[in-house]
Order: structure tokens, then sequence, then C-alpha cells
């Protein structure tokens, strides 16, 4: 996990160089303020040399010049390392969850991918400044200062380093118990994130049921949880500090026994177990905020650990390493015995699909709930890739081209309508970087929406808010209609829009339904039969196969699923 994210420095290797010579410098300033301690107590107090009493305070002032400029260097140039490796993570992160397919979201939650870019990130941004900053600046101040106090008097050196094995245990063992504290944590921090992603998005349900008093027991109980994790990192944090002052006592009382003796003896001057001591103490402090830094990256790992699992999942939707040139849509699209079985099924959502649909038809797909309408449908957009088979447009593979070129000649209208928190200009001409107002204006009459458009406070520049909050189902789905026509594609997927819009809404969305698909491939996904009458060929599913294929009529004369279906809704 270390070398891993360590890996993440490896762009910055230029600025992390000099970094480290701020480092070198800055450690070498506080060794020497440590070394010139004996000198400064055995010629300076007794005031045998006054050489020393006026060159020690400028030399002193010099060093504090050097050792403020060099941490300034250091901790201003780590500070854009860190924030830029935290950059890099965060963008790979939101790049790799973009590039999943739609059975990579089939079983996680929206917060709980949410808390893993903001709140394990955050976590993560903290360790990576402290490691590379507290690890190597500490270590190189540890390194000088055992140079001066060896130099001093390597019999006292060796004694007051008996006690750093000591301080090695607490480290691992409070860093192990911190990093599981964090995990477990960050894990209820991501479900508390998806309860309030939940409840917010579904606020009217909750309302209407009166389930508040539920929803906050919940959140209680999953609050109360992360808050037990919280306290008892603190507590361990909290520990590592009296721990670590205990072992450091104990080595300087020992120094204090053995170097009062030989002081005594006449074996050594005061000055020299002083400037000792002093080195000592200023030894001690990096080794204690080396304590506190593993602390922190040890939260920083936990979160390291969860994130680099989602940047370790497959992508299972990928473009081919040498991608043919996507051919201008000429004769048709072709499912060839195609088979789609998730991960971790064990019953197939499609078996065995043989279907033609030809340039210009419209084919309806038609079955109970859970047939594999959607399914199917999606796999036309290379939304997931069959298990078995192939799908082709005329004569290629869609796996053979890339996914943008793909999806460039085709568009999608769904039943839930996607909105962004943008305006009503920018959500139509999605996918479009240079914007003809008029075009959209043209488009957004074929739809039937610029009516209600212009009576918006800003008209097209008017913000929909959040998926489109502050419009009708009708109005948010004419908007959908708009951004498809606009597009352009000669092949359309349309999950059917009008099953949950009043009559009027519903009249306005078909006709511009019945304008889109003019000219154009379309397979629609029906819900209501009355709205695909007209279409070209029915395909009714059941468990994933085809069992009947035909017009409306025929259909209905065969008998079959259809025929259930459509006494289902018209039999009175």
């Amino acid at each position: 996990m270390y070398r891993r994210l360590l890996q993440f420095l490896m762009p910055y290797k230029g600025k992390l160089i000099i970094a480290v010579i701020c480092m070198i410098i800055l450690a070498a300033c506080t060794a020497a303020l440590a070394w010139a301690m004996r000198p400064m107590l055995d010629e300076v107090l007794s005031g045998k040399n006054k050489t020393y009493i006026y060159m020690m305070p400028v030399g002193i002032i010099i060093l504090y010049i050097i050792k403020g400029t060099a941490f300034y260097g250091q901790a201003s140039i780590m500070a854009y390392i860190g924030q830029r490796i935290i950059y890099d993570i965060r963008k790979q992160l939101y790049e790799h969850l973009t590039s999943q397919s739609l059975s990579f979201f089939s079983h996680r939650k929206t917060g709980e991918m949410l808390g893993r870019i903001t709140y394990d990130v955050t976590l993560l941004q903290s360790a990576v400044s402290t490691t590379v900053t507290s690890l190597m600046r500490d270590v190189m101040s540890i390194i000088f200062l055992l140079g001066v106090i060896f130099s001093q008097d390597w019999v006292l050196a060796l004694l007051a380093l008996i006690v750093f094995p000591i301080m090695v245990y607490p480290l691992v063992r409070f860093g192990q118990r911190m990093r599981q504290a964090s995990y477990d944590g960050q894990v209820s921090m991501g479900n508390m994130s998806s309860l309030v992603e939940e409840t917010i998005g579904g606020i009217r349900v909750v309302k209407a049921f009166g389930m508040e008093n539920y929803e906050r027991k919940r959140f209680k109980t999953i609050t109360k949880e992360f808050m037990k994790h919280q306290v008892k990192a603190m507590k361990v944090q909290a520990l590592s500090f009296p721990v670590m002052e205990m072992v450091a006592g104990l080595g300087v009382a020992g120094i204090l026994l053995y170097g009062g003796l030989r002081v005594a003896d006449g074996e050594a001057t005061a000055g020299m177990l002083m400037a000792f001591i002093v080195s000592l103490l200023m030894l001690y402090d990096p080794v204690r905020r080396l304590s506190r830094a593993n602390n922190e990256v040890q939260q920083g790992l936990a979160a390291a650990e969860r994130i680099f699992e989602i940047l370790d999942a497959p992508v299972d939707i990928q473009d081919p390493e040498k991608p043919k040139p996507m051919p201008s849509f000429q004769q048709n699209i072709t499912f060839d015995a195609v088979s789609l079985t998730y991960p971790q099924a064990e019953k197939p959502v499609l078996q065995n699909i043989n279907l033609t649909i030809k340039k210009g038809e419209v084919v309806a797909l038609v079955g109970r709930s859970g047939a594999g309408k959607t399914t199917l449908a999606n796999m036309i957009l290379r939304f997931m890739d069959p298990s078995q088979g192939s799908i082709r447009i005329d004569d290629c593979d869609i796996r053979d081209v890339t996914q943008a070129d793909l999806r460039a000649h085709m568009a999608l209208v769904t039943q839930e309508v996607v909105l962004f928190n943008d305006t009503v200009l920018h959500n139509i001409a999605y996918g479009h970087e240079n914007i003809d107002l008029d075009q959209v204006i043209e488009i957004a009459k074929i739809a039937n929406a610029h009516e209600f458009i212009e009576k918006l406070p800003q008209g097209y520049h008017t913000l929909v808010g959040e998926r489109g909050v502050i419009l009708s189902g009708g109005q948010r789905q004419r908007l959908s209609l708009a951004r498809a026509l606009l597009k352009n594609a000669p092949i359309l997927v349309l999950d059917e829009a009008t099953s949950s819009l009043d009559t009027e809404s519903e009249r306005l969305v078909q006709q511009a339904i019945d304008k889109l698909m003019q000219g154009r491939t379309a397979v629609v996904i029906a819900h209501r039969l009355s709205t695909i009458r007209n279409a070209d060929k029915i395909v009714v599913l059941d468990e994933g196969k085809i069992v009947q294929t035909g017009s409306h009529d025929a259909l209905l004369e065969q008998g079959g699923i259809y025929a259930e279906l459509y006494e289902l809704q018209f039999g009175d």
C-alpha cells in the first residue's frame, strides 16, 4: 500500500528533490543548534571566552533564519505535491467510476461511492502529506541528531538508544488498532452518506408514509456507530502520547543518573551533560512526531484500501486495442445467439436471442416485468456485453468499435428522465460543445417544449434544479426528447416515456415521440400496448427468451403472452 501510494509521487520527483534538500538543511540546522549547546555552556556561561559571547547569538540568529527558510520551502512544496496527488487520485477515481458498466453500479450504493470520493480521499490527503513530510523530515532530523549525541559521548548515546526499540512496539500496535478503527469508521460514514442520499431523494415517500421517525432512528443508529469508531480511534491516538512520553522519560532519567555520576567523578563536564540532555530531548521530539504521524498514516492507509478497492475493480466494457471505424448504418441491427448472465448469478437474464432489426423499423419490446426488455435495449448501446453471441450493426460487431463511435449513432430516452442541475439550454444541448440557441429553439418546438420553456423565469437560461425538480413530469420528458432530437442519431432506444404521465402530457409527449421516430430505427420498450399498435415488429420476451414476434394484429390472433397482456390492459 505504501509503495502504491508513493507511485503517485513520481510525476513530481523534481519538486520532491528540492523539498528533500530543504529538509536536509532543516535537519542540519536543528542538529547544529544541538551541537552548539556544549561550547556555549562550557565557554560562554563560564565567561572564559568573550569571543563566544558575541559569536554565538549571531550564529544562532543565522541558523534560525536558514532553518525558517528551509521549513517554508519544504512545507510549501510538499503541500503542493500533496494536493496534486489527491487531485490525481480523485480524478483517477472519478474516471474509473464513469468508465464502469451498469452492472458495476447495480449492487453498490450511491452514497457509499460519494463517501469514498470525498471523505476517504480527504483522509488520504492528510496521510500523503504527513507520510512524505513528517517521515522524511523527522527521519533526517533523527539521523543528524544521532550524529551529534554520538560525537558528544558515545557511551551515553548507546545508553539513550536502549529505549528506542521499546518505542517500536507501541508504534506498531497502536498503528494496527488505529487502522482498523479508521476503516470501520469510514464504512459507517459511507452508510451514513447512503442513508442521507436515499432519504432526501425519497423525501416525498418518507413524509407520505409518516416514516420520519423511522428514518431518524436509522440515522441515529449509523451515526452512533460512526461515533464509537471515532472515539476508539481518538483513544488510541490519546494513549500513544503518554506511552511515548513515559518511555522518553525513562531514557532521560537513565542519562541523568549515569551522566551525573560521571560529572561527579570528574569524567565529564556539566556543560557536556546538559548539552547531551538537550540534544537527546531534541531527538525525542521527532520520534514523538513520528508516533502522531503514524496514527494519521494508518487512517490514510485504511482510506487508501477502500479507494484502491474501487480502482482495482475491473472495467467490464472496454474499447478494443485496435478499433475499427464505425460504419454508417445502412441495413440492420442483428442479435446473433445472444445470452447474458450477470456475475455471481445462476440464472441467465437473456437466453439465445436471435433478432434482426431493419433500418427504419420501429421494433417494440414487450413482456412481463423482469422479462429482459431493458437489458436487451441496453445491450444495443453496449452498456453491457453478452456472455455468449454477438450484436452487429450491419456487418460490424459493436465490440470492434469504440464506445464513443457506437453511441454517437444512438440516442436514448428513458422512462426515468435524467436532467442535470443546469439551465434548460444546457440540458437540451447536453453533449454539444458549441450550442446554437436558434437550433435548440427549433428542436424544442418540435418536441412541444418551447411553449412552457418561454414561460419559465429566465426562459432557456432557467436552472431546472437537481433532477429537474422545478418542472413537471411531462415537461421533463419533453426536454429529454428535445435532447434526443438535437443529437439527430439514426438509432433511437426509447424506454417508453408516457407510462407515468397525465392525459394532456401524454398527448404532447406522444406527439414529440412520433416526430422523433420519423426516419429513424427505433427500439421501443413498451409498457402501454396502445402506444405500439403501429410498430413494424413486436418482440415478446418471457424469462429472457423471445417467445413471440409479429405485428399487433398477428399476435392477437396467435394468442399467448401478448394476447394475455393486451387482455389485462383492455379486457373491459
